[in-house]
């Protein structure tokens, strides 16, 4: 028989699924948090173990379906491979299941960086898309766009200095 905190407990977890994706961590310190200083807390542990469980015995809650699908909503908004990485880390994912995703994505398209990479430099305006006139302080900010989200020099130079507009939309459009 399911009990009345269980019930109240698995409510909240279904109330957060339908407002946001989760990975099971995410879920289970959320529930966590929620019930910590109310009456639920008893036997808590407990059952917000079994509803996680549940959840991924139904197939709800999915950290590798998770865990490809904010990969790749990060890939289109111009993200590292090793912010995705640390971003995901973030979300609760284990890294095995971290590695996966990227290799599967990878394998589904090789140039995951240079295509990120393309996308932040049309979003930032940077590179071939920079509205003022390029000199060594307005360079060094560019290279540093793109240090700090996580690209190398060897590509940053190679999508700063190296390729066209029509390149750049090319690798843009076809992803």
């Amino acid at each position: 028989m399911i009990s009345e905190n269980y019930k109240k407990i698995e409510a909240k977890a279904f109330w957060y699924l339908e407002k946001y994706a989760s990975s099971s961590k995410n879920l289970k310190e959320y529930l966590k948090r929620k019930v910590r200083d109310t009456d639920l807390n008893q036997d808590s542990e407990i059952i917000i173990n079994q509803i996680i469980l549940n959840l991924e015995k139904q197939n709800i809650l999915n950290d590798n379906l998770f865990s490809e699908s904010k990969a790749k909503n990060f890939i289109h908004k111009g993200w590292s491979i090793s912010k995705i990485k640390f971003k995901l880390k973030q979300l609760g994912i284990d890294n095995e299941i971290i590695d996966s995703s990227i290799d599967t994505l990878k394998s589904e398209e090789p140039n995951l960086e240079l295509i990120a990479a393309s996308k932040l430099v049309k979003k930032k305006s940077l590179g071939v898309y920079r509205k003022k006139t390029l000199d060594d302080k307005l360079m060094n900010r560019e290279f540093g766009v793109l240090a700090r989200a996580g690209f190398n020099y060897a590509l940053s130079k190679k999508i700063l200095k190296e390729l066209t507009l029509e390149e750049i939309e090319n690798i843009i459009n076809n992803h």
